[in-house]
């Protein structure tokens, strides 16, 4: 059901407000009046209205001055100009200075109904627009879910379990294992899907402006803040948002994170008044928040409140059989008709990938430029290791892999060894740049620092 259209009506005629109150109210819609308009901006500045019906001819204010100070608002509602009093150049000013329309009394009831409802209408329309011109500057395309292991199979078994429901989900897994197209999936599968899911990334992100990007700003609220701005959750009004990276959350944005979880509310900085808002939240981490709970560095609150659902996504050493079909996928994406040679498949099935996924994809990129004659050979990928190579096959018709061998532990490299080579390899491709090899991890910038002092990596 549609929410309630909430109206302000300002005349100096009472009983023309109680009139319409009655009438409007018995119609459904949410009604205050206001007998001047000092105390309709007073209202307004309590709560929200849709469509403000205003006199012109009132004691004090006037009802062109009244409807300049509406305009300047943030997100105004749309105002209808009533009077008795009609002439053009009234008529032409008030339209001039941002009207909806303009009715002469005496109107009929079921005229100013109509009126009202069709100012509703342009209004959400003109929100509707801008929310997703902003959206559609944030979106980036969709990628399907690929691969068919016993693992993958349990993953999109809970998707599908999950979707339906506004519960908050909890997506676990490492770097690069594609925890975002899982977010991506459930929000498609879910009475949300029609409108774009909306994403932030917590390590990308210092508490101020994390803060401000989830919340927003009033005008004012801040130096150089010269107007009003939303933040994603209002944006993401009856979508879904995606928390990424949430373990990165500083712990000031993690207690007004909660409380917008638990009341659906959001206060934007700077303005006393809460917003009641319909967002559904995903939230992804390759944190160990349970002990990041122990430790202090995440609230246990906010953990068992995003903990409701978890999906956990496994890396892709534990779902080598899905490599082929990946590499299928990404190949056709972007380079159809490109092959790969068998040792280069067998090598791509015996690394461990410590990235994931998006290791898989950098190594293939690389591939791609190197390659010659349509075919990626060994020579073309990066330096790969982390085990014995498997069975060669082709790419073109990839089939369910056999089931692997345990390696033998003189094989076996530690995982320790294996991270400090993975970041050598991506300063090295980033040209020592850290935040671009941060972005070749995905990981934070905070994270790759903390990863390079363990391993007292100078970059």
């Amino acid at each position: 059901m549609a929410p309630p259209i909430r109206l302000l009506i300002v005349d100096d005629e009472p009983l023309f407000l109680e009139t319409l109150e009655r009438i409007f109210s018995r119609e459904g819609m949410e009604v205050a009046t206001a007998t001047r308009g000092e105390t309709g901006l007073d209202l307004l500045e309590e709560r929200p209205f849709d469509v403000v019906l205003s006199d012109i001819v009132m004691p004090g204010m006037d009802g062109l001055t009244f409807l300049a100070r509406v305009r300047e608002r943030d997100e105004p509602p749309e105002v209808v100009m009533v009077t008795a009093h009609a002439t053009v150049e009234t008529a032409l000013e008030a339209m001039k200075q941002g009207a909806y329309d303009y009715l002469q009394k005496p109107a009929e009831v079921v005229e100013v109904e109509a009126v009202v409802r069709k100012a509703c209408e342009h209004r959400a329309l003109a929100r509707d627009n801008e929310r997703l011109r902003r959206l559609l500057r944030r979106r980036e395309p969709h990628q399907e879910i690929v691969g068919d292991s016993p693992a993958m199979a349990e993953v999109r078994r809970l998707i599908e379990r999950v979707a339906p429901t506004d519960s908050t989900v909890l997506i676990l897994g490492e770097s690069g294992t594609g925890k975002e197209l899982i977010a991506h999936d459930i929000h498609r599968l879910s009475g949300r899907g029609a409108a774009p899911m909306l994403t932030v990334n917590c390590g990308a992100l210092q508490a101020t402006l994390l803060s401000n990007e989830l919340f927003g700003h009033a005008k004012g609220a801040f130096t150089g803040a010269d107007a009003a701005a939303p933040g994603l959750f209002e944006e993401a009004d009856g979508s879904t948002l995606f928390i990424d990276e949430v373990g990165e959350m500083e712990l000031e944005v993690q207690k007004a994170f909660l409380r917008t979880l638990e009341s659906g509310e959001v206060k934007r900085l700077g303005e006393a008044r809460s917003r009641q808002l319909d967002v559904r939240v995903v939230a992804a981490t390759n944190r160990d928040l349970a002990s990041d709970v122990e430790s202090g560095h995440f609230r246990g609150d906010l953990y068992y409140r995003l903990n409701v659902f978890t999906i956990e996504v496994p890396p892709l050493r534990d779902r080598r059989e899905d490599i082929p079909e990946l590499v299928a996928s990404y190949l056709a994406q972007r380079a159809a008709g490109t092959e790969v040679e068998e040792g280069a498949m067998a090598a791509l099935r015996a690394h461990h990938w410590p990235g994931n996924v998006r290791e898989l994809f950098n190594a293939l990129e690389r591939g791609l430029i190197m390659a010659s004659g349509g075919v990626i050979r060994l020579a073309d990928l990066p330096p790969l290791g982390g085990g014995p190579a498997l069975p060669p096959r082709s790419v073109a018709a990839p089939t369910p892999a056999a089931p692997q061998a345990p390696e033998s532990p003189s094989s076996f490299v530690p995982l320790a060894d294996l991270e400090r080579r993975h970041l050598e390899e991506a300063l090295a491709l980033a040209d020592g740049n850290k935040t671009k090899a941060a972005k070749l991890l995905g990981v934070s910038l905070r994270s790759l620092y903390t990863k390079l002092n363990r391993h007292n990596i100078a970059g």
